[in-house]
C-alpha cells in the first residue's frame, strides 16, 4: 500500500499530495471490496498513523487536501453523511447506493433497519422476506436479536404495519401491510420458499 511520506523534503508538495491522494482511493476502495464504509477519521488513522484530533495542522492539511482530490480526481470515490453528522466514503465500482444506506442505517436504530427493509422490499419488488435474511451481511444478526428486534416492534406504533407469514415448510417471512395484503403475502412467500421449487 502507498504510504504518506513523512519527510516532506523527499517530495514536492504536488508529489505529496497526489501519493496521499492515491492512498486515499486505494484504502476506500479496499474498504468497498470488503463490504466496509470507511470514515475520514479512520482513514487518517491509518494512512498517517496517529489520531486526526491530536495529528498537527500540516499534516491534517495534507490529508484533507488529498481527501479533496480523491474525490474530485476519482468519480467512484463517493463520500455520503451518517449518524451524528459523520463523513464515510466508498467506491461505486464495489459498492451500490442501497447497500451503502443499509451499511449507514445499521449503525443507527437496528429495529428501523429491519422496518425500512422489509417495507421497501414490499414496495420495491413486491415480495415479503424471510426472517433468516437478517442473519446474513451486511445485517449479521443472530437469531436472539433478531427475535429481541420483532419482541420490540410489536410494542410500537411506528413498526405496526410489520407483519409475519409462515409457509408450509415453516419459514417465517416479514412483510409491510401498508404495501401487501396478509393474503397475497403469503401467497408470495409460499411461492417463494415452497412453489418455485416444486414447480422449475
Amino acid at each position: 500500500m502507498i504510504k504518506y511520506d513523512e519527510n516532506p523534503a523527499n517530495l514536492s508538495e504536488t508529489r505529496q499530495y497526489e501519493d496521499l491522494s492515491m492512498a486515499i482511493v486505494y484504502k476506500i476502495r479496499e474498504g468497498s471490496k470488503a463490504g466496509r464504509l470507511y470514515q475520514k477519521d479512520e482513514i487518517y488513522l491509518e494512512l498517517m498513523g496517529e489520531d486526526i484530533q491530536e495529528g498537527d495542522d500540516e499534516r491534517r492539511k495534507a490529508f484533507e487536501e488529498a481527501l479533496k482530490r480523491a474525490i474530485e480526481e476519482h468519480s467512484d470515490i463517493k463520500e455520503v453523511p451518517g449518524a451524528g453528522g459523520a463523513l464515510f466514503y466508498y467506491s461505486e465500482e464495489y459498492m451500490g447506493e442501497p447497500y451503502v444506506r443499509l451499511l449507514l442505517q445499521k449503525q443507527g436504530d437496528p429495529l428501523l433497519l429491519i422496518a425500512e427493509t422489509v417495507r421497501d422490499n414490499s414496495a420495491s419488488y413486491p415480495r415479503p422476506i424471510p426472517l433468516n435474511m437478517f442473519k446474513n451481511p451486511p445485517f449479521d444478526f443472530s437469531e436472539e436479536e433478531i427475535i429481541e428486534c420483532l419482541r420490540q416492534m410489536e410494542t410500537k406504533d411506528l413498526f405496526r404495519d410489520i407483519a409475519r407469514t409462515v409457509t408450509s415448510a415453516g419459514t417465517v417471512f416479514l412483510y409491510s401491510t401498508s404495501h401487501l395484503t396478509p393474503d397475497y403475502a403469503s401467497m408470495l412467500a409460499e411461492w417463494f420458499d415452497v412453489g418455485q421449487f416444486e414447480n422449475p
